[in-house]
């Protein structure tokens, strides 16, 4: 399991947003200037505050094609379903758009989704529209969510396979993401989506149908259409109608146009619905009970914790130690490490382990954090500017721990699919620290190349390094963790690298196009509006909203990983791994910001959502698949699965932020557990 959990990352991450004020109150002590704002500052928070309601225009669409994993696949596991021969399938996707009058208005647009056999080893997906401008990175998003998760359903490897999705018109952005993964899958198993039938909802991870905007509008549409049915995602009963400017019953509505309108909470119900067929469920038939660690694994996650609690007490004392009006400026910081080091002292008495690990490494890299930037500031306003880098160069040992913990994963070899299932774990952190540390480094060579920079970019700069080769460090602990940790469970043997880099490039292009989905939704009409170019609102963003810079960093550091590891049977996990980091984040981005519009205050944490009541039923259906899984899969002995399991059961009954990391966790869960059931051969036996 990857035991690095977004709340590290995430609350860690405040630190950079306390850099401003750690920065003006340095410069008024030292008599300097902060009058050059920097984009850390307001911008951020007024990025943070951003959450639309709606999504732009979409923009032109492309044929897109994932990139290369480093070493060639070679074959997969046969699947239990049909061999697929060329098949093609029609729908009428729902829309929102704003009429002559300038009120929304709904529709539909025929797509057309084909799938045909292929000789090759790369994914192959295209995007083609009739209407300029009725697609783009919006709508890749859909499709690509379709590709990886009907594959991973129905364990078809997609390299094999060309995917095409042809728009006859406009769509709504990830709305469709749902009734995109059914056509895929109707593509695969042969079977039409009846003509009266469409439906609105995006599609998580884990198969279960996410919340959408703008319901009422696309009823109208579906029924100028022709429609008889309707399915809309399960805990929406109610939605804003934004012509009557207030909640409406959907399914009433549904009635008054003659629609028979569904509530779905999974892919499994809505495709029965719109084929009227079954779609094969695999083994989350299994019925199984969710196993716990097993007695060793157990040990070993408490003594985890128990060091990294130690870690932390040993950062509150060299906090403790600093200059006293340091440590006021960033008590904000120690209280919160604090916190979640109480959680992980209870949690340990009451034998809770994967709880206390979480919070463990919680505290004790919000402690390092608070520590590093205390030192740092005690440096500054003892010494000067120029001892500060000396000081960063010190920070910077992660560059080199980097290479001996490669080392050490190159050096492990997978006997089970329980171990492949670790060192992907292992390897997915790996791959953040490495993006961290490329981020680390862009600072110094800002830094080394600026032409006059003022004081405050200076130490903003260093600052910011510092956090990152500090999280980077602490990334390098947990994949050592993974594996000592995970290793040496489960019983069926490890799967044949052809099927990790098939995997590996469909969530690698998947995770892509979520990102590009949220730069355009989110980031780019930002920039436009504050009147900065796009890359200077990527940085900003990245300063602010931790799932995206996670995202990025995985992304960024597989690709450099690629480069320096030669042999493909660590290629493959390591690709794969990285890519479910970057797949699970992105997915938790477009929930974020587009099914739940969370709702976040200046210093961007997430207060509250605008869709609480489709929050909680997603927490249900993850709940509920993810348990699915897991018995599934109980005999292989999944570590890393029942880790994040009962993490997310706990981060549940938590505040905003921590109900949309429970979220994750139950994403994270699922595939992982999907993707032992597919290396053991248990996913898709009927």
């Amino acid at each position: 399991m990857r035991l690095r959990t977004k709340t590290a990352r995430g609350k860690v991450s405040h630190g950079l947003l306390t850099l401003p004020v750690i920065v003006g109150l340095l410069l008024t002590a030292c008599g300097g200037s902060a009058t050059k704002t920097t984009p850390t500052t307001q911008a951020t928070a007024q990025a943070a505050a951003a959450t639309p309601t709606a999504a732009p225009s979409p923009t032109q669409a492309a044929t897109v094609a994932a990139t290369p994993s480093a070493s060639p696949v070679v074959a997969v596991a046969t699947p239990s379903t049909p061999v697929v021969t060329a098949h093609s399938v029609n729908v009428d996707a729902l829309y929102v758009s704003t009429d002559a009058n300038g009120q929304p208005a709904g529709g539909t647009s025929p797509v057309k989704v084909s799938v045909q056999p292929q000789a090759g080893d790369q994914v192959s997906v295209g995007f083609f529209e009739t209407q300029a401008g009725g697609a783009g990175p919006q709508w890749t998003s859909s499709g690509w969510m379709g590709v990886v998760t009907a594959s991973l359903i129905l364990a078809k490897d997609p390299t094999d396979y060309q995917f095409s999705f042809s728009v006859g018109g406009q769509v709504d952005g990830p709305s469709a993401g749902a009734l995109m993964t059914a056509a895929v899958l109707a593509d695969y198993l042969g079977d039409e989506i009846q003509p009266t039938v469409t439906m609105t909802g995006t599609i998580n991870p884990d198969g279960t149908i996410g919340p959408v905007g703008g319901i009422p509008q696309k009823l109208e549409g579906a029924a100028k259409a022709g429609k008889k049915t309707v399915l809309v995602p399960a805990g929406q009963r109610y939605d804003y109608d934004e012509k009557l400017k207030q909640p409406v019953d959907v399914v009433a509505a549904g009635q008054k146009l003659g629609l028979d309108v569904k509530l779905v909470p999974d892919i499994w119900q809505a495709y029965k619905a719109l084929t009227g067929q079954d779609l094969p469920k695999g083994m989350a038939q299994s019925g199984g009970q969710v196993p716990p660690l097993p007695p060793q694994a157990f040990d070993k996650v408490r003594a985890a914790a128990t060091n990294w609690y130690a870690k932390y007490q040993d950062a509150a004392n060299r906090f403790n130690s600093e200059p006293e009006e340091i440590q006021q400026e960033n008590a904000d910081l120690m209280q919160e490490a604090q916190h979640y080091a109480d959680i992980a002292n209870n949690a340990l008495q009451q034998g809770q382990v994967s709880v206390a690990y979480q919070n463990a490494v919680n505290a004790a890299a919000v402690g390092q954090l608070a520590t590093q930037l205390s030192d740092l500031e005690v440096v500054y306003l003892s010494q000067g500017i120029d001892p500060l880098v000396s000081r960063l160069k010190a920070v910077a040992s992660a560059e080199t721990r980097l290479s001996g913990v490669l080392q050490q994963l190159q050096a492990q070899s997978a006997r089970t699919s329980g171990d492949m299932v670790t060192l992907m774990d292992s390897y997915s952190n790996l791959a953040v620290a490495q993006g961290l540390i490329f981020q680390a480094q862009d600072q110094i060579t800002t830094l080394a190349n600026a032409e006059d920079p003022s004081e405050e970019d200076v130490l903003t700069w260093i600052f910011t390094a510092s956090v990152e080769y500090t999280l980077a460090d602490i990334n390098l602990s947990m994949a050592q963790d993974v594996l000592s940790i995970g290793t040496g469970f489960g019983k069926s043997p490890a799967p044949d690298t052809g099927v990790l880099n098939s995997m590996a490039q469909t969530l690698a292009a998947g995770a892509r196009a979520n990102i590009a989905y949220f730069e355009s939704l989110v980031v780019n009409p930002w920039a436009q509006q504050n009147g900065v170019s796009n890359e200077m609102a990527q940085a900003i963003f990245e300063a602010n909203e931790d799932l995206y810079v996670e995202a990025k960093a995985a992304v960024a550091g597989s690709d450099q990983l690629g480069r320096q590891i030669n042999d493909p049977t660590q290629a493959a996990p390591m690709t794969l791994g990285s890519s479910l980091t970057a797949y699970a984040y992105s997915a938790d981005l477009v929930a974020k910001y587009y099914s739940l519009g969370a709702q976040v205050d200046d210093d961007g944490n997430v207060t509250g959502y605008s869709r609480s009541a489709a929050l909680a039923n997603m927490l249900d259906l993850a709940d509920r698949r993810a348990g699915e899984l897991l018995g599934a899969v109980s005999a292989e002995q999944p570590i890393s699965s029942v880790i994040y399991y009962e993490q997310a059961r706990i981060l549940r009954t938590g505040d905003a932020s921590d109900q949309l990391e429970s979220l994750n966790n139950y994403w994270e869960s699922s595939i992982l557990s999907e993707m032992l059931g597919i290396f053991s051969g248990t996913l898709g036996q009927k």
